[in-house]
């Protein structure tokens, strides 16, 4: 796991230090690769190419694998940053074709695939990855982000100038680029709490989408994607049959990630799926497994008992930390290592496990993407019971429909029992999409009233919440439920979750990989029938059934209960009076952005309980500590205040 960056610009005679400012670039990454640095910076007339890398070593820990990394001639150049799993086979392969390689590391097969198959190399790795290549022959850079999004990459196309990097922060040392804000991008923040697709908070900046490549030749930008997900044909194979295949597939995933030259662990959050990833690794035959689990000390219920319950049976090496979270202490550092506003909580967990994850080992292997891939958010038990609605005589359901509240904005949030009952009437009569986008968006009515004046007229008719819909329309498959799967994996995982595990585990310098997004697993879970992964209201039917004797019963028996902060309870209480001063700060006001009413309006009812609006007052708080760092202050290292401090 590294940090890469770099640039081809026009070559203006020796006006700029471009050494320097590659140096810069690579600098404001150390945090994602501690053990060393590299750079390669050449000019010719027409321009100046750098290739910046900061390494994490966790793959031939040797001087010769360092990066920049060259071909025999040296004529491609490659910075990467992740794994390639299938490294092994891949060398051998190129070695019988007469490839020379100088490391045993896993990045100089990207070079050597180029030379042979020149941007149909990415069909051939199965990893976890993000690289740009240098092509002096062609003199092309060639760029390319694996399949389900694991790792970021970002990118700048200016005038003749073109600039990429890891992270955002690295980009904004850059004067040619703006700091302009996409309210577009904005609007799409306040209505998943993440940005999804190509577009990032900064009008200049663009995110390479997953399972995408990038050329950049001649002036000319090119993207493409070269995979996708496809859900058809269904596999025909019996249950028992696809049990079998499914412990076989996994199997062979989990022991593709295990390949290190380092000591690596495992997060135990204590549910099925990084429960299942601990058990395979048992089973595989790896020795003394450093498992990671966290809990807080506070009277949230937490998952430590059914963490340490797989952890005694598997009988690793398990750690187990109690926190309280210093949230108002921490939560800059946190927001300054986004880049981005990015409204879910579990990042101040996922930080924690991080941090403490990492005083022990350089990699950990996690369960996320498990309910993406096999149907484990409450939407996929919800669909069940417009199932069993629909079934009830339509004269009773006209007559339930009659008794609900009309549908106004405070039902959206509200806590009592109308709004509560108009919710639940109004999921039961919508068809599945709808049901699925109201709880997935904040609704363009509610936006509307956040929003001043101006914000509104520059949105003109852009709706956010159109995105999902665009995705549910160009989903492979016709089943709707499948559809919710997919619009799951292909945003909100790479966007949201992997984004999170990626920002989190990477500010300490700690490789996270993910067994669930193995490419064979992936395919072939897309391939099992929908009625395996949903049964009646149990979610991940196959999984479970597959791994039930790999697991203690708790675990299978547990409710997910997911990896988040009481955001909510806190705003009410100790929170309540910091979050008074962000939202009626003069900075805020100064930006126009948001109807001070509405935002009183919100704080008040909150508070009092008539309305939950935990979610929507945090992402407000989030969004205005993270403009403070990045608008107003521009802070280019990591931020050593309170969010007492920045409020004082």
């Amino acid at each position: 796991m590294c940090g890469i960056c770099g640039f081809i610009i026009k070559n203006t005679a020796g006006a700029k230090d471009y050494r320097g400012t590659l140096a810069k670039m690579t600098n404001i990454l150390a945090h994602r690769g501690p053990d060393s640095d590299g750079f390669y910076c050449t000019d010719t007339d027409k321009a100046v190419v750098g290739l910046g890398h900061r390494r994490l070593s966790i793959i031939d820990l040797s001087e010769k694998a360092n990066q920049p990394m060259g071909n025999e001639e040296n004529s491609a150049l490659v910075v990467f940053n992740g794994e390639i799993y299938n490294y092994g086979e891949l060398t051998k392969e190129l070695k019988e074709k007469g490839h020379t390689f100088r490391s045993n590391s896993d990045t100089e097969v990207i070079v050597h695939l180029y030379e042979d198959m020149e941007e149909h190399c990415v069909n051939k790795l199965d990893g976890m990855f993000a690289f740009a290549l240098w092509d002096k022959k062609r003199q092309r850079l060639f760029m390319a982000r694996d399949r389900m999004g694991i790792k970021p990459l970002f990118y700048v196309f200016k005038g003749d100038n073109f600039y990429f990097s890891s992270e955002i922060k690295a980009l904004l040392l850059l004067e040619e680029v703006s700091r302009q804000l996409d309210f577009k991008a904005l609007d799409f923040y306040f209505t998943y709490g993440y940005i999804p697709s190509s577009r990032t908070i900064f009008q200049d900046i663009k995110k390479l989408p997953p399972a995408s490549f990038l050329t950049y030749e001649s002036k000319e930008l090119s993207v493409k994607p070269y995979w996708s997900i496809q859900y058809l044909p269904k596999n025909d194979l019996s249950e028992n049959e696809l049990i079998e295949k499914l412990i076989e597939t996994f199997s062979r995933a989990v022991k593709r990630h295990l390949v290190s030259d380092v000591p690596l662990g495992a997060f135990l959050s204590g549910g099925l799926d990084s429960s299942i990833v601990v058990a395979l690794m048992n089973k595989i035959g790896e020795k003394s497994i450093d498992t990671f689990s966290i809990g807080f000390n506070s009277s949230e219920k937490d998952e430590l008992d059914y963490a340490a319950a797989v952890a005694n049976r598997y009988g690793t090496n398990h750690h187990e930390f109690k926190v309280k979270p210093k949230m108002t202490q921490i939560l800059p550092e946190l927001i300054w290592h986004l880049d981005e506003p990015f409204f879910d909580n579990s990042i101040i967990p996922t930080f924690y496990i991080s941090k403490l994850t990492r005083e022990k080992v350089k990699v950990a292997l996690s369960g996320d993407g498990g309910d993406e891939i096999f149907g484990g958010y409450e939407w996929t038990r919800r669909h069940q019971y417009n199932h069993f609605y629909n079934k009830v005589p339509s004269f009773i359901r006209k007559g339930i429909t009659k008794l609900a509240p009309h549908k106004k904005l405070t039902h959206e949030y509200g806590t009592g029992f109308c709004s509560k009952a108009s919710r639940l009437i109004g999921d039961l009569n919508a068809g599945m999409e709808e049901s699925f986008l109201r709880r997935t968006t904040v609704s363009y009515s509610f936006r509307q009233q956040l929003y001043t004046h101006g914000i509104k007229e520059e949105l003109g008719n852009f709706d956010a919440a159109n995105y999902q819909g665009q995705l549910f329309s160009t989903a492979n498959v016709s089943d709707i439920k499948e559809k919710m799967l997919y619009v799951d994996t292909v945003s909100f995982l790479p966007d949201d979750c992997l984004f999170k595990v990626d920002r989190m585990s990477m500010a300490h310098g700690l490789e996270v990989r993910v067994p669930f997004l193995d490419r064979e697993l992936v395919e072939f879970s897309a391939r099992i029938p929908f009625e395996y992964k949903i049964r009646g209201l149990t979610s991940k039917y196959i999984l479970k059934k597959a791994f039930a004797s790999y697991l203690p019963k708790i675990t299978l028996k547990q409710r997910k209960q997911g990896f988040t902060i009481p955001i909510s309870s806190w705003l009410r209480t100790e929170l309540g009076d910091l979050a008074s001063k962000i939202l009626f700060s003069s900075s805020l006001e100064k930006r126009g952005l948001f109807n001070k009413k509405r935002l009183k309006w919100m704080l008040e009812e909150h508070k009092n309980g008539k309305q939950e609006f935990g979610h929507r007052i945090w992402s407000l708080i989030v969004f205005e500590v993270w403009a403070r760092l990045y608008l107003d202050e521009k802070i280019s290292s990591t931020p050593k205040i309170s969010l007492e401090e920045m409020t004082a």
